[in-house]
């Protein structure tokens, strides 16, 4: 839309011969009639139209083998590329200049060969529509690369965990006690969700302002990402003994902040970072595709993803009123969650490919060295054991369980304190 009203309005502002703004251009101007200056504009029109045509074909068909060969949750990474941002307007602006300027060509009188601005500009404009052409076509060919789309997809990720991290700096510690239901001790309503949809996001700050106001205590059982249905209980509010019920009230209020969407959205959702990770690596698993080595960069990145998080907070959060008392209760996934997410169906349909099970037991052990949490390292500890027992059961007979075996007891052996050990070289 900006670049259509651009367009629009340089198109009215160069041909207007009265206006300051053309005699900027008037040094390098071509000399034309009105009409040789519509035809020129229409051959330039035609260009810039036959230009974007290569764009969006392009774009269509990688988007196309991206989606079947990857993940259609990949689809995001070309819609939020620079190309559709930037790209596109650039084209958008050209044409509607063309089309304006020939329009207002139609209103011009006289014969004589003038200087005209506006095809000065009209060139000028072509060039920078064939170098985002070139642009275009050069970011479409790093996106065909599957390391670029993991990489892209675990750097959004984490620069994700970041954002959500600064929003906890006015958390408390999430170990304060999270009562459940039939423990609380004052009155207790439903909170129920107002419609179909996934949890996009949820604004903790206006949930701990209502619950202040209100005497409150909010208690949300649903993640972000987690789809509810309309009427689903997704927690419950509670209120001191005694107290008024402002339950019907307050309930829109405390839904007006979790924000429900048609689909996941990955600007506040850890999980579908992970999710499209997991995607690309058993898609590439599958028997019309076995492309193991893709699934070994998508387990790759995973770990990296899974050591950057580790550094932050994550799990459940936990916000207090001015005064200390705990009034917002917000259920999140912790590290070992993802950790689970990261490894169940890779390793379920990788189980038989020794280079996949290598690269899940280096992630296992991974996590459980870098986790600060007790319970997040005990868990990637049981998650190594478990990626080696399920490959050793799957393929006993192996000739390579032993070399298996082997490289899962220097990662136990690394993590009490070993050097780290390399990798074999069925990994590589």
């Amino acid at each position: 839309m900006l670049g259509a009203l651009l367009g629009a309005c340089l198109g009215v502002l160069f041909v207007n011969q009265t206006l300051p703004v053309p005699v900027v251009l008037k040094g390098v101007a071509w000399r034309a009639t009105a009409s040789e200056a519509r035809s020129m504009l229409s051959s330039v029109l035609g260009i810039a139209l036959t230009s974007l045509s290569i764009v969006l074909s392009l774009s269509m068909l990688v988007m196309q083998n991206a989606a079947g060969q990857y993940s259609p949750r990949l689809l995001r990474l070309y819609l939020h590329s620079a190309g559709i941002r930037v790209v596109l307007p650039v084209f958008v602006a050209t044409s509607v200049f063309c089309l304006v300027a020939t329009h207002a060509f139609g209103f011009v009188s006289g014969l004589e060969r003038v200087p005209r601005p506006a095809l000065a500009l009209a060139m000028l404009l072509l060039i920078v529509c064939e170098g985002a052409l070139i642009f275009q076509v050069l970011q479409t060919l790093q996106l065909m690369r599957v390391e670029n789309l993991v990489r892209q997809v675990r750097r959004d990720t984490l620069d994700t965990a970041r954002t959500l991290e600064r929003f906890r700096s006015s958390d408390i510690e999430a170990a304060a006690p999270v009562r459940a239901r039939g423990e609380t001790l004052g009155r207790v309503w439903p909170l129920h969700a107002p419609e179909d949809g996934f949890i996009a996001s949820v604004d903790a700050g206006a949930l701990l302002e209502v619950a202040t106001a209100h005497r409150l205590t909010v208690h949300l059982e649903r993640a972000v990402g987690e789809p509810v249905t309309h009427g689903e209980e997704m927690g419950w509010l509670e209120a001191p003994a005694g107290e008024p019920s402002w339950h019907e009230s307050t309930e829109a209020l405390v839904c007006r902040a979790i924000h429900l969407d048609r689909w996941r959205d990955a600007d506040r959702d850890l999980a579908l970072g992970v999710r499209q990770l997991v995607d690309v690596a058993i898609k590439a698993l599958s028997p019309g595709i076995n492309d193991p080595y893709t699934a070994v960069e998508a387990v790759d990145q995973l770990t990296f993803l899974l050591c950057g998080l580790s550094r932050m907070r994550l799990g459940a959060r936990v916000l207090a009123d001015a005064s200390g008392v705990p009034r917002v209760f917000l259920h999140g996934l912790a590290l070992r969650d993802y950790l689970a997410l990261a490894t169940d169906q890779i390793l379920r349909y990788g189980a038989t490919e020794p280079a996949v099970v290598l690269r899940l037991l280096r992630l296992a052990a991974s996590v459980a060295q870098r986790a600060r949490d007790a319970e997040d390292r005990r868990a990637a500890r049981e998650w190594l054991r478990s990626i080696l027992a399920t490959s050793e059961r799957t393929q006993p007979n192996a000739p390579e369980t032993a070399l298996l075996r082997s490289h899962a007891e220097a990662l136990e052996q690394a993590l009490a304190g070993e050097p780290w050990p390399p990798l074999p070289a069925i990994g590589f």
